[in-house]
């Protein structure tokens, strides 16, 4: 599914040169669950860009689907974003004047999909993450936990090959992020391949394998204990 050889990316911040990525090397199975963990700054956030296709690299070559996207600008990248991946942020950007089925809708409108398939398609997306009886209500009637399900409904009706979810649960009670983590373990049960960026080592522990992140390298990778 992923394929980063040598990936390296830097930023200048005044006269200093920052190496937010250095020669970094990963591969990502198809249907693995993999946890990205990392202090603040140590890169995990431009590695999720890069994967994500929000930014592309200075050097390096990056394989998705076993498309080479290290080159892509532009309409390029979007379109590899809306088609190939499903994003789910911390901060679940919903737009609040529509209801939550409009919002799971929204990446089927800009691929142009016929009204009555993405409606059909959105619905079912919150079958699945159990909304159904929210369909109508608007994100400031949900609950925080409701909000983030309505956001991997929206990640998932484009049936992406990739799900990316950043801090997940980085806005959710330890109850309601429990709860969300076992809707991601589900979705790894049934075929999704997931990529998970994550501070917290209980969440990065419910992944199949974890990488971490130090000063722009991967210091260590390792089977977690879930899967043992």
């Amino acid at each position: 599914m992923i394929i980063l050889n040598n990936i390296v990316k830097t930023y200048r911040m005044g006269e200093e040169t920052i190496h937010a990525l250095n020669h970094v090397s990963l591969k990502v199975d198809d249907a693995e669950y993999l946890a990205v963990t990392g202090a603040s700054g140590s890169g995990k956030s431009t590695l999720m860009n890069i994967i994500g296709c929000l930014d592309v690299p200075d050097s390096g070559e990056y394989l998705l689907a076993q498309k080479d996207v290290s080159r892509l600008k532009g309409s390029q990248l979007a379109r590899v974003r809306s088609r190939e991946i499903g994003f789910v942020f911390q901060g679940f950007n919903l737009l609040n004047r529509l209801s939550a089925l409009e919002n799971v809708e929204l990446p089927l409108i800009y691929q142009r999909v016929a009204r009555k398939e993405r409606r059909e398609r959105a619905q079912e997306m919150l079958n699945l993450t159990g909304l159904s009886d929210r369909a109508h209500h608007r994100p400031n009637q949900l609950s925080g936990g409701q909000q983030q399900r309505v956001a991997i409904a929206r990640a998932l009706v484009s049936r992406p090959k990739l799900i990316l979810a950043d801090e997940p649960t980085g806005n959710l009670d330890s109850k309601t992020g429990e709860e969300l983590m076992d809707l991601f373990d589900r979705l790894h049960q049934e075929g999704n391949t997931i990529v998970l960026i994550t501070h917290d080592a209980s969440v990065a522990a419910r992944a199949q394998r974890c990488v971490h992140i130090v000063d722009g390298e991967i210091s260590a990778a390792t089977e977690t204990e879930e899967e043992n």
